[in-house]
């Protein structure tokens, strides 16, 4: 019985001498609605979208980095209010310093600056000897 078995299981199948074609892929079948195109666009599209964004963050980056050396430094604030302590004091330092200036200029006025200390005198002979003097003797 055994043997009976399996010959009714095994029949002949009809013989093609061809495969059979082909299962279109994914891409051949985007690429027949245009479905692969469009997403190529958007994909292109996404890419300089995402390259325009990272200039312009680096454009505003680099002008605030530029602007940081345009802006003054802050300067301090000055009181409005005068003491008139402080324009005694002021008038104190300027009549001492009017009294310095007129005791520094007398006491210029007072030495005695020796002009001939400093200027040579013309009639002595100069010390020193001329280049020639030396290889004749």
């Amino acid at each position: 019985m055994s043997n009976k078995r399996r010959l009714r299981l095994k029949e002949k199948k009809t013989y093609t001498p061809f495969p059979p074609p082909r299962q279109p892929s994914k891409i051949d079948e985007q690429l027949a609605s245009e479905e692969f195109i469009m997403s190529l666009k958007k994909k292109l599209s996404k890419k300089w979208q995402e390259k325009q964004e990272k200039q312009k963050e680096k454009t505003t980056e680099n002008k605030r980095k530029r602007d940081v050396a345009f802006i003054p430094p802050e300067e301090p604030r000055k009181m409005d209010t005068k003491s008139e302590d402080d324009n005694k004091d002021m008038a104190a330092m300027a009549m001492s310093l009017k009294k310095k200036a007129e005791e520094f200029g007398k006491q210029k006025s007072v030495e005695n600056i020796e002009t001939k200390a400093y200027i040579a005198a013309a009639g002595e002979p100069s010390k020193k000897k001329s280049k020639g003097a030396e290889s004749r003797a």
